[in-house]
């Protein structure tokens, strides 16, 4: 039975090497962002329950009552908590050593690939990228940010491969890059001919979907038009010991899903986050994407969601940070690839739009905060 270690360190060749130092000692790793608010990390460490915290002061001994992680634990990783409260997933050596090895196997690495990991390690999507390249021995060159001079550094250091999220293309270029993996956001319309469009959460231990196609050992179904996910790489249980996966092995996404005519897995969005307007189910990515195509950045950063309505239950409801949004009618007027039913019927101008650290919208804070002001604009 081992022991959890927090990390509270900004990403590093230090931060690298106590996971290293943790992992050669049997122990697991949860690793935290110094830049989040103390509030938000300590409830982390709280769900986490660690036993000990590194920090910029040294090592702190913590939760003295915690239980011990079975013998083969890791990582233990909160979710990121836009559906909720965070949930701490642990991750087994195996389930690691199998997503390594899976992401090898359908990219070709060579021992010659050097990572370049510009994502927070306190999230799966950059702690992954640390892990792979510590099991499979490949070089790993670390950043707690990505811009145009971290990727150029990156690149002067020999990195073929990295990470981002889709928002990052509109800001730097990846293209000296062999392999660009794209996650944690819909992808753009168009995507650059090095990266690949994945599929993946915090329970499956990365990216296990490519370009709409399950990686080696890994099985895709809908059922109730809803994804289902099973393989060696998906965690099978919370820090509190309840199960993530069923007594089969199949983990519920809970990602509404479709399987397109050529066989490749379709992911139409959280099925938690449909708006239900007038007994008309809308799938808020669907209006996101046709208002991006139709006014590109004009309206700014923008985010639909479903907000309390007299008469439709819902409205389908555009929130958007241009101080001058376009008129509601013509809006409406202008989206001509959407069913009425899927159209806006408010439209509010917001500071920002309240996202995760990892750059998931928080549709439900989002909403709460729009509604005590709201009044229909259209009907």
């Amino acid at each position: 039975m081992n022991q959890l270690v927090a990390i509270n360190l900004p990403p590093s060749n230090r931060l690298v090497d106590l996971i290293a130092n943790c992992w050669a000692n049997g122990d697991a790793v949860a690793v935290l962002d110094p830049r989040s608010p103390s509030v938000r990390n300590g409830e982390r460490l709280r769900v986490l329950g660690a036993h000990w915290l590194i920090d910029h002061d040294g090592s702190h001994h913590l939760e003295t009552n915690a239980p011990h992680l079975p013998s083969d634990a890791r990582i233990v990783i909160t979710t990121s908590g836009t559906t909720g409260p965070p949930k701490a997933i642990v991750h087994t050596e195996s389930n690691l050593i199998a997503s390594a090895r899976a992401i090898a196997e359908r990219l070709a690495l060579t021992e010659t690939d050097v990572w370049f990991c510009p994502l927070s390690p306190a999230y799966i999507g950059g702690l992954a990228v640390i892990a792979r390249a510590l099991l499979l021995g490949n070089p790993l060159h670390i950043s707690g940010h990505l811009d145009q001079g971290s990727v150029d550094d990156a690149l002067s250091h020999g990195a073929t491969r990295t990470v981002a999220v889709s928002a990052a293309l509109t800001s730097v270029d990846l293209h000296g890059f062999r392999t660009v993996l794209l996650g944690a956001q819909p992808p753009p319309d168009q995507v650059p001919s090095n990266a690949i469009v994945t599929y993946g959460m915090t329970e499956t231990g990365s990216g296990v979907v490519y370009d709409g196609v399950p990686l080696n050992g890994v099985e895709a179904r809908i059922v109730d038009g809803i994804i289902e996910l099973r393989g060696p790489m998906i965690a099978q249980r919370y820090r509190d010991d309840t199960p993530i996966v069923g007594p089969d092995g199949w983990l519920i996404t809970g990602d509404l899903g479709a399987f397109a005519p050529d066989g490749t897995l379709q992911v139409l969005g959280r099925a938690s986050e449909v708006i239900n307007s007038g007994g008309h189910k809308v799938n808020p990515l669907r209006v996101e994407a046709a208002l991006r195509a139709h006014y590109g950045a004009a309206l700014g950063d923008l985010c639909v969601v479903g907000t309390a309505d007299e008469r439709f239950g819902e409205a389908v409801t555009l929130a958007t940070t241009t101080e001058h949004p376009p008129n509601l009618e013509q809006v409406r007027l202008d989206l001509t690839t959407l069913e009425r039913w899927e159209l806006p019927r408010r439209i509010m101008t917001v500071p920002a739009i309240p996202r995760t650290e990892t750059g998931k919208p928080m549709r439900r804070t989002l909403g709460e905060m729009l509604f005590p002001d709201l009044t229909d604009e259209a009907s």
